[in-house]
């Protein structure tokens, strides 16, 4: 039988927003939507919040996340890289054969969104799936402007004069949910390969709290 481990980070220091990963959204801490979604999937073996703070593995511990240990401030900064801090967890844990990493900054993940991940996991015998929304403009109306404002050059190709509809779809990765083999994540390999298949979201669930605004959307989207 397949074994599957989820990880969900959440260091104590942030810059845009103090404590972001247990503020307080529509009176539950942010860090209790990526857990509570996890344990009502009904998928995982064991959830696991890797953390350098103790309140945070409190606040963790009580919505029903496991935090066996706390992960060294080296690994906490702001310049630290999630992958090792996925490391460090799986070397001091019992091996599984797929992990599922979820962001805390994604509270509007539902446990369907899980299901429909681990279902194409399995079903494309894929190494990763990791998921995406769909972008509200396609790539190619973007550009840059030079240091002056001109948009010299913005434009290539008469790009600009081609309808919307006839644009094929771009996706941006939204950071809500990455899950795929052990030795991936234990080996820090590219997450991005051949046998990566992408999970679509609604825009409506892929929001990344990032800063207040976010925070004010994800309260909205909730509450309606």
């Amino acid at each position: 039988m397949l074994s599957f481990l989820c990880i969900i980070p959440a260091r104590s220091g942030s810059k845009g927003i103090p404590n972001k990963n247990i503020i307080d959204l529509n009176g539950s801490p942010l860090i209790s939507y990526s857990i509570r979604s996890a344990i009502e999937s009904c998928i995982f073996d064991k959830i696991i919040v890797s953390t350098d703070s103790e309140k945070i593995a409190t606040i963790a511990k009580e919505y029903g996340a496991e935090v066996p240990f706390l992960r060294p401030k080296e690994l906490s900064e702001d310049e630290s890289l999630v992958e090792d801090a996925i490391v460090y967890t799986l070397e001091r844990i019992e091996k599984y054969d797929y992990i599922c990493l979820l962001q805390p900054t994604s509270p509007l993940l539902i446990k369907k969104d899980l299901k429909n991940a681990l279902d194409m996991l399995l079903n494309k015998k894929a190494d990763m799936i990791v998921s995406v929304s769909k972008l509200p403009c396609n790539i190619n109306l973007v550009g840059k402007l030079s240091k002056n404002g001109s948009m010299k050059n913005f434009c290539k190709n008469k790009i600009c004069g081609t309808l919307r509809q006839d644009f094929e779809d771009t996706y941006i990765l939204n950071g809500a949910i990455y899950f795929g083999k052990w030795d991936i994540f234990y080996k820090k390999e590219d997450y991005y390969t051949q046998n990566t298949y992408g999970y679509i979201m609604p825009k409506e669930r892929s929001v990344d709290i990032d800063s207040y605004l976010d925070l004010k959307f994800a309260e909205f989207l909730l509450k309606n």
